[in-house]
């Protein structure tokens, strides 16, 4: 739905301070239309200034969350070279990766010593297993600040543990440098100031507290460099991120108040969700009155281990689960989007439970969790991106097909290739044979084999480290005391992976083309959908951070803790924002009926709005 006819008063606002050179923080709704006045205002920098800041040498930054959200800006914005949009991750480290010293700096004055500060108040001196490895980890870090002397260069790589010695850092440590040093560093501000003179922050509220002291004070006084944020609080759903965000002293604050995509009956339900904001329809949506319907299931008592549902009490929730979407009518509903709390829900009811449990399990980190998430993960990419589009394309006969994949995938057939002689008869013939090869190994064979004929063959151009780990012997057994197997645990992982079979990875591959209907409350913001039915059961999603029951009903589930609170009323606004028209929620409750009646009483839902299962 999402339309807009016309510049909103926010617009307005945002222009004028985009003139009047003042730093700004955008407020926005669900579905206020926050990516169009975030476009919108780069266009107008670029109709003012454009000409004048390409003569002198100067970009206008938009630093997004994800590599999508780059791709979207870049196209609105015709791929202009005025802009750069960019990940967090990427613009800092790639403003910062040239200061060396500065960076072995930072780590000898700061990072490490903030590491040896916190594990120092671990080590109480006793023979707990918290002690001991506080007392490692001073060993480690004592020997690694002795190592830097040594002025090894700086690298950024996945990695879980940093390896200082190495001045290899990992996630964390690029936003935790590159923050300290813009905040302590006033020449590298000026010169970033000057660099980029305009600096906006989309999905503000998943940036991190230091990055935003940081930026602040690149843009503190008055005149350019200016920033602004685009964001809102109540859609911050990734931990340890700023929430709440301002810009630096003087800045103005722009409440964005339209939604422009949901109904009125779903705008009403998350109005009753926030105090900060109360959001009205845009012109198009404020003759759509849509629908939202709960269902309130009684949930089994969890008889598996640590409050779990045995195999027999999940068969009955999935059967529940049909039920109620029978009820509404929306069994053979092909526009229904079904939201579930985690991704290990979808992943048991499309059967890839094994492969989700390995990239979500030990020897995985946070970095390996979210690339298996977004189908980018260097163990994946191969198979997402050409064996199994050439197993597909064998099963339907489509040769056309064959050939475009190997073309983009495969190094033996590069224009350029070591078969660039060969005439189009034979490496058609030679196509067909690898196809059909990988079709059959696809049945039969683990990933590690099908990967070791595509390595064979050159069908896939393989990185540096899908190659080592392929070439390499199993890694002895996993310590999970060991730095160093903390360190290097991708490489259980990459062994455990080469084990799998085929059948589970193709299950994934499906889910990730969107060939289901399935999807986490996670994995669908900022996205939209016409009908929206909501899966809510925590004893099933089986997490601590959030709990849907507490939040909703806590007279029948208890009190929930203040960060169960907070994380769960935003996961709950960003999920049932998402549907422009119709909503339905399946709430599974230890206790139905007193459920229904509290959600009633609590305001949250008119008693026409709640039925039972």
């Amino acid at each position: 739905m999402n339309t807009r006819l016309k510049s909103t008063e926010a617009d307005k606002k945002i222009a004028a301070c985009i003139d009047s050179e003042t730093s700004f923080s955008v407020i926005a709704g669900a579905g206020s239309g926050k990516t169009t006045s975030l476009v919108e205002a780069l266009k107008r920098i670029r109709d003012k200034h454009g000409k004048e800041l390409k003569k002198n040498g100067q970009r206008v930054v938009c630093i997004t969350y994800t590599n999508r959200a780059v791709e979207v800006i870049s196209s609105r914005l015709g791929f202009d070279e005025l802009f750069l949009v960019s990940t967090l991750h990427g613009f800092l480290w790639g403003e910062v990766v040239r200061f060396q010293d500065a960076i072995r700096e930072a780590l000898c004055l700061e990072i490490i010593p903030r590491q040896v500060e916190k594990a120092e108040k671990d080590n109480n001196g006793g023979a707990s297993q918290k002690a001991q490895k506080a007392r490692a980890k001073l060993e480690r870090l004592a020997r690694e600040l002795d190592a830097l002397k040594e002025k090894p260069l700086v690298k950024y790589e996945e990695a879980t543990v940093s390896d200082y010695s190495k001045c290899v850092l990992n996630h964390d440590d690029v936003i935790d440098v590159a923050s300290y040093l813009i905040s302590n560093k006033p020449v590298l501000r000026k010169g970033l100031g000057f660099k980029y003179p305009y600096i906006f922050v989309d999905e503000a509220q998943d940036t991190f507290p230091q990055v935003m002291d940081a930026l602040n004070a690149i843009c503190s006084g008055k005149g350019l460099p200016i920033i602004g944020y685009f964001g809102d609080p109540m859609q911050q759903i990734y931990d340890k991120r700023a929430g709440d965000f301002s810009g630096p002293e003087g800045a103005t604050v722009i409440p964005k108040e339209e939604n422009f995509r949901c109904s009125t009956s779903v705008i009403d339900l998350l109005n009753n969700f926030r105090q900060d904001l109360q959001q009205v329809p845009g012109e198009v949506n404020a003759k759509v009155e849509g629908s939202v319907l709960i269902t309130i299931v009684q949930a089994p008592n969890p008889e598996g281990p640590r409050n779990t549902y045995t195999a027999e009490q999940l068969d009955d929730v999935t059967a529940r689960f049909s039920q109620a979407v029978e009820l509404w009518g929306w069994k053979d509903n092909l526009s229904v989007k079904k939201l579930f709390l985690a991704r290990r829900m979808i992943a048991r009811r499309l059967g890839f439970i094994k492969l989700h449990e390995l990239f979500t399990g030990l020897y995985s980190s946070s970095r390996s969790q979210s690339d298996y998430e977004d189908g980018t993960h260097y163990l994946l990419k191969p198979f997402v991106d050409g064996v199994f589009p050439l197993v597909e394309a064998f099963r339907s006969g489509n040769a056309k097909k064959t050939i475009e994949t190997l073309r983009k995938t495969s190094p033996a057939y590069a224009d350029d290739g070591k078969n660039k002689d060969k005439s189009l008869r034979d490496m058609l013939d030679r196509a067909s044979k690898h196809s059909k090869a990988l079709k059959d190994m696809w049945a039969t064979s683990t990933l590690g084999g099908i990967l070791g004929y595509c390595r064979d063959n050159a069908l896939y151009a393989f990185s540096e480290r899908l190659a080592y780990q392929l070439e390499r012997g199993p890694r002895e057994e996993f310590d999970a005391r060991n730095d160093e197997h903390q360190r290097e645990k991708g490489d259980w992982l990459a062994d455990d992976f080469f084990k799998l079979g085929a059948e589970e990875l193709e299950k994934y591959i499906d889910f990730l083309d969107e060939n289901s209907p399935f999807s986490t409350q996670h994995g669908v913001k900022g996205e939209e959908y016409e009908n929206v039915l909501v899966m809510i059961d925590d004893v099933e999603a089986s997490w601590n951070a959030y709990s849907f029951s507490k939040v909703l009903t806590p007279g029948v589930a208890g009190e929930p803790t203040e960060r169960q609170m907070k994380l769960t009323e935003k996961l709950a606004y960003v999920c049932f924002s998402r549907a422009e028209v119709n909503l339905r929620i399946l709430l599974f409750s230890s206790d139905a009926a007193a459920a229904g009646a509290e959600l009633i009483d609590r305001g949250l839902f008119r008693k026409d709005q709640v039925s039972y299962l």
